[in-house]
C-alpha cells in the first residue's frame, strides 16, 4: 500500500511540473522567441523558394536575396545588376578579377555551384537561418570597412545607407534534372539598404 501511494505522488508531482512547464511555453509571446521559432517557407512568391522568420525580415528584403540568387541561378546579368550592391559589384569585376565584364563575375557565382553539381541546377529552397543586425558583427563590420575602404564617395559607405544585416543562408538546389540534391552551408550574405532599396553582396 505505501508502495503504491509513493507512486502515486510521484506521478501527481510529474503532472504538476509537466503542467507548469506547459504552461510557461504557452505563455511566451510570439515576440519573445528567438530567430528561426516561426519560420515560413514560400515556394511561389520569389523569385526562388525561400524559408524565413516572418517576425525579423521583411518582404522586401526577402525579395532581394531571392533575385540575388535567381540571377545567379540563371546568369541573368541584367537582374544581378539590379540586386547585387552596386559599389562591391564594381570592385569584384574591375580589382578582385579583373573581369571585361559583370557578365563574368555572374558565371564565376554560377560555376562555383555547378563545380559541385558537375553540372546546371536550381534552387530547391533558400533558408535564412541567421540574421543580424549589429554592425559589430564580425563579418558584416568587415563588409562596412571595405565598403568604406572601396567607396569613392566623400561621404563613407557605412553613413550613406539605412541600415545593413548579415544573413546565414543554407542552400538547397537540384541537379542532375532535378534526380538529385545538394547543399551549400553557411553562406554569409550581407544586405545593405541605401536609397530606399535592398542591395546583396557576398
Amino acid at each position: 500500500m505505501k508502495l503504491i501511494l509513493k507512486i502515486t505522488a510521484l506521478a501527481i508531482a510529474v503532472m504538476l511540473f509537466t503542467g507548469c512547464s506547459q504552461k510557461q511555453d504557452v505563455n511566451m509571446t510570439e515576440d519573445e522567441l528567438p530567430y528561426g521559432s516561426t519560420m515560413r517557407e514560400n515556394k511561389t512568391s520569389f523569385a526562388v523558394p525561400m524559408t524565413y522568420d516572418r517576425r525579423f525580415v521583411e518582404e522586401e528584403q526577402v525579395i532581394a536575396v531571392a533575385n540575388y540568387f535567381a540571377s545567379i541561378q540563371n546568369q541573368d546579368v541584367d537582374l544581378y545588376l539590379e540586386n547585387a550592391l552596386p559599389v562591391y559589384t564594381e570592385y569584384q569585376v574591375n580589382q578582385v578579377y579583373s573581369y571585361q565584364d559583370t557578365s563574368q563575375l555572374v558565371d564565376n557565382l554560377h560555376q562555383g555551384i555547378v563545380n559541385q553539381t558537375g553540372e546546371d541546377f536550381e534552387f530547391q529552397m533558400i533558408l535564412i537561418n541567421e540574421f543580424a543586425q549589429d554592425r559589430n558583427f564580425g563579418g558584416l563590420e568587415a563588409m562596412l570597412d571595405l565598403l568604406d575602404n572601396i567607396s569613392d564617395s566623400d561621404i563613407k559607405f557605412s553613413e550613406q545607407i539605412q541600415g545593413a544585416w548579415a544573413l546565414e543562408l543554407e542552400l538547397n538546389f537540384l541537379y542532375n534534372k532535378k534526380a538529385s540534391f545538394g547543399t551549400v552551408d553557411s553562406q554569409w550574405v550581407y544586405l545593405f539598404k541605401l536609397d530606399d532599396k535592398y542591395y546583396c553582396c557576398m
